[in-house]
Formats: C-alpha cells, structure tokens, sequence
C-alpha cells in the first residue's frame, strides 16, 4: 500500500488523487478519439466530461460524507473538502453525473438522449478501473480474509490491519494484515475489460438506442453486488442484509433491462420497416 507517493514544499501527492487524474485524461483523449471514429462533434466531449466530472465528485463525496460524519467529519467538517485524501462513492458520483448528463441532454436537445447516454457509458468503466486502482493503493475497499493465491497483505497501520485488530483476527503490533481478497483489483480488472466490450459495441450498434447504457448498467451491477459479497470494509446493512451498493445495483440492473428491452424493440421494428 503507498497511499502518499511523496511530499514537496508542504504538498502531500496522494496515489488515489492521481490515478483518478490519469484516469480523467485517458477517457478525454479516448472519448475525443472515438467522438471522431463515430462522425461525433470531438468539441462536445469538453463538456460533456466536465459536467461528468463536476457532478461526479461532488455526488460521491457528498455520499461518502453523508455515511460517515459522526466517525471522521463531525470534529472536522472541512474535511470533506478533502477528496485528495480519498473517501468517494462510486454510486454517488455515478448518479450525479448521470443526472448532470440528463439535463445537459435535455438543454441541449441535439439527439436522442439515450444515444447521449450510449456514448457517455463507454468510458464509466475505464474511468472506473483507475478508480479502483487508487482504492488499492490507498487500503480502503478491501476484501474479506481469504483469496488464496490472489491474497493480499496490507501493512500495519492500514485500515485491513486495522479493522482485522479491531476483530481481534491478529494482534496489535502484527507487522500486515491477514490475506485479503483484492477486491479493488478484481474490480478494476472487471471495469477495463467492460470498457474494451462496450468501445467495440458502440463502434457496431450505436444506432440501436440504449444499447451501450443498458449492457454497462447490466454488467456493472452484476459485478459490483458480486464484489460486494467478498467486501470487509464497514459499510452497514442497508436493507435485507444487503449493502448501500447491492441495493443500488439491483435497481441499476432493473433499469439496464429497461434499456436494453427498448433498444431491441427498436431494433426489431426498423427491421421489419426494412423488410
């Protein structure tokens, strides 16, 4: 685990702040490459990964803050200002930009707005990976005891050790935590090879509406209630024993369906006007 890569005159490099910055920049250049591939105006990416960005973060602080202020924010609340030192929600942010994305599709009025969202949900996963990433070097995330050949030591003082002391799994002054499953990686590896399936269906079904947001809705709730399962972190039941992010991955699941059930009604019905 190497949280902080370095310090220079007072300023602290976190890894998590820059993999989500390389992150940002490989999905801008990626998203102006296939803006260009696919007859796209290159130019909107510039706003369309702003408003994403914008709203993203201040969604998935907003939700980070929100389920833990009484144990790190109620003594000091301008450290929720503090998102360089980790502490997001996926799903908060996730929603928030999406939302950001929906009214700026509505404004703007340019076409379909699922065809909007079909290109924006390309690049969610990949963005998502070096998120994920950054989890890993930073120690939070992390998975149950276990993983055989795929365990995971993290180093006194890091929140596995921490938490397995607190269960009373190892010792105070045990120098790693037990093996732990890579959950951050195990999901990053899951969003990279998302991105690579949706950048090839985009490029061969874009005009079927809906498509490429109801596949990645799909398959990304599938992999996160599943990863969910080999969690550890303190997160809390939310309803039915089922965490925060399983929740909101069976209603994200439910809404993929949706999509995808309106694009091969589509689908079929400009077949048949072809016939």
């Amino acid at each position: 685990m190497h949280s902080e890569l370095f310090t220079l005159f007072g300023f602290h490099l976190q890894m998590y702040g820059l993999c989500l910055a390389l992150g940002f920049v490989l999905c801008y250049c990626l998203a102006r490459r296939l803006a260009r591939l696919t007859g796209r105006d290159p130019g909107e990416v510039d706003t369309l990964i702003m408003v994403a960005a914008v709203c993203g973060v201040i969604g998935a602080r907003a939700v980070y803050v929100a389920q833990n202020w009484g144990e790190q924010f109620a003594g000091d609340p301008l450290a929720a200002f503090r998102i360089w030192q980790g502490g997001l929600v996926f799903y908060g942010g996730f929603i928030a930009a999406t939302l950001g994305i929906v009214a700026y599709g509505l404004i703007r009025r340019a076409e379909p707005l699922r065809s909007l969202l079909d290109f924006c949900a390309v690049f969610v996963p990949l963005g998502h990976a070096f998120g994920r990433v950054g989890c890993f070097f930073h120690g939070c995330c992390f998975g149950g005891v276990g993983g055989g050949a795929l365990g995971v030591r993290f180093p006194h003082g890091s929140p596995a050790w921490r938490h397995q002391v607190e269960a009373g799994l190892i010792g105070p002054y045990a120098p790693q935590s037990l093996p732990v499953w890579p959950t951050q990686l195990i999901e990053a590896a899951g969003c990279a090879l998302l991105f690579v399936a949706l950048w090839w269906l985009y490029r061969r079904q874009r005009r079927w509406a809906g498509l490429c947001c109801g596949a990645y809705a799909v398959a990304y709730a599938a992999l996160r209630f599943a990863g969910e399962c080999l969690r550890d972190d303190p997160r809390g039941d939310f309803h039915f024993g089922l965490s925060f992010s399983q929740c909101v991955s069976v209603g994200l699941l439910l809404v993929g369906l949706g999509f995808l059930v309106m694009a091969f009604r589509e689908s079929k019905h400009g077949t048949e006007d072809g016939r």
